[in-house]
């Protein structure tokens, strides 16, 4: 029973999460957005108190259960081996075909250690934090989800939105031009995702116990954890069926021993004893190996059961029109060269969000407006930067503050957002085709939500933009409503006015 509630908890954590990625409604993140904020390495970098309290509490009571529920790139694995079991011929995979193996000390402790110098580095601003996210499992599983996953699923549905649309039904809303999919972010999700599958297809959870950091820590915990699997020595009649079912390799059935800093908590050998050999109880220090125990009372299974669930529980907006207001059509263009980079309201300054993001890629797949961009900078690796040339940032919206599990973005409230000063627009009055042409245009100035931009004439005779830097706050939105490209003598594709960065937010 209590290895079916641990699948059925870890099933509804891993969709829910993936939900919360691939979602552009925003549905999913209203209902499951708290899970991410209870990943360990996210919680740590956000000083999220609570959640590190609760997973700490948890693994101290009930070991790893984090890793085969709360995980998603553990339960990944879980899912890599249901699917070698399946090519698996039932002979081999009747008697099972895990073995046991002994701790590889020095792989993991020197993938823990090599974590906490790139973590404290990061903090220290000395390299991005996104180098610690590597080795992180929520990022590594977020980059994934937001490379592959999030692209494929928002093609389909605005592929069928289109094709609604075209019989006259606009019930469905066509998903937002994703932004998250950048061929260098590609490669190393695609990289380290092969990594995992490959280790999980020969070692079930060799990666969780030699690579993964947030094991190594969960494990040094789950030494001393209240319940644990015990093997009881009077039933036990060394069959080695529990070590040969043990995806995480941790159970010597010669010596009848669980290393317990490995064991996951899958429950996989209590289901597989035929004998009823092993229980998920108290493992008494006073007995030399394992001990024999009674069955869990009503009262204690009932315990373990309710707070398994417990811990499992904690565990449209409308597209802009693709014209300049109705006159001419827009284009996707790109962002000038040597400008500082923009970063949204809520992120405080560009060294707050490279010393807190690990590159979990969530605010990318959130963000309604598709605005948000993997960086392929080396001071900023793979962290969000802001791109306004197939959307801009909503006044209104707060989406990759609230969202957001590691501290990198601080929640701001709506009324708040409007009067945060993320950057300033500039013109470029040779590429303008009012002040460079004469044309009558006045874009920028039309689709500017916080009225910063005014034509005045020019020396010349000609209207051109001028942009008060007192109200502007970089939103974007001149730059991507900017017709240059499509109207007038110019045909350049990038905009005559675009957003300028500043490395501290500021309220105007």
């Amino acid at each position: 029973m209590l290895r079916t509630i641990r699948i059925i908890l870890a099933v509804i954590a891993f969709i829910a999460i993936t939900a919360v990625f691939v979602d552009f409604t925003g549905t999913a993140a209203d209902r499951f957005g708290f899970l991410p904020k209870y990943q360990l390495v996210p919680a740590l970098l956000a000083v999220n108190t609570l959640a590190i309290i609760i997973l700490v509490a948890l693994t101290l009571v009930f070991g790893r259960v984090y890793c085969s529920v709360l995980c998603p790139l553990g339960v990944f694995q879980d899912i890599v081996n249901r699917i070698r079991l399946a090519f698996t011929p039932k002979r081999k995979r009747k008697p099972g075909v895990f073995r046991y193996s002994t701790e590889r000390k020095a792989l993991r402790y020197g993938f823990l250690a090599t974590f906490a110098i790139l973590f404290i580095a990061g903090l220290l601003a000395l390299l991005p934090q996104s180098f610690a996210g590597l080795l992180d499992p929520y990022s590594i599983f977020g980059r994934g989800v937001g490379q592959f996953a999030v692209p494929v699923w928002r093609s389909g549905v605005s592929a069928v939105a289109e094709t609604a649309a075209d019989s006259g039904t606009y019930l469905i809303d066509g998903a937002p031009a994703s932004a998250a999919f950048v061929w260098g972010v590609a490669i190393v999700a695609a990289i380290q995702l092969i990594i995992v599958i490959l280790i999980a297809w020969r070692s079930g959870r060799g990666y969780c116990n030699t690579v993964c950091p947030v094991g190594s820590i969960l494990g040094l915990l789950s030494r001393f954890s209240l319940l644990k699997p015990v093997i009881n020595l009077d039933k036990c009649n060394s069959c080695g069926s529990c070590g040969r079912h043990c995806k995480a390799s941790c159970i010597n059935t010669k010596e009848h021993k669980i290393d317990y800093s490995r064991c996951v908590v899958c429950m996989d050998c209590i289901n597989n004893c035929t004998q009823g050999a092993i229980s998920y109880s108290i493992r008494r220090k006073s007995h030399p190996a394992a001990t024999e125990q009674a069955k869990p009372e009503a009262g204690r299974r009932n315990f373990v059961v309710g707070a398994a669930i417990a811990a499992g529980a904690g565990v449209a907006m409308a597209a802009d029109k693709t014209t300049d207001g109705g006159f001419a059509p827009l284009k996707a263009k790109k962002r000038h060269a040597g400008i500082t980079g923009t970063v949204p309201a809520g992120a405080i300054s560009l060294e707050h969000l490279r010393r807190h993001c690990t590159a979990c890629q969530l605010c990318i797949s959130a963000c309604p407006s598709g605005v948000l961009k993997p960086s392929m900078e080396l001071s900023t690796f793979m962290q969000p930067v802001m791109n306004f040339t197939k959307g801009y940032c909503r006044p209104e919206c707060t989406t990759c503050a609230d969202i957001c599990p590691a501290g990198a973005f601080h929640p701001i409230a709506k009324e708040e957002k409007a009067a945060i000063k993320i950057g300033t627009a500039k013109v470029d009055p040779n590429m303008c085709i009012s002040a460079a042409y004469g044309q009558k245009c006045g874009t920028c100035e039309r689709s500017c939500p916080t009225k910063a931009i005014h034509m005045v004439q020019g020396e010349n005779g000609n209207m051109r933009p001028v942009v008060d830097e007192s109200r502007c706050i970089g939103c974007g939105s001149c730059e991507y409503h900017c017709p240059v490209g499509t109207a007038g003598q110019i045909t350049d594709n990038e905009a005559a006015i675009y957003v300028e960065g500043i490395d501290k937010h500021r309220t105007i």
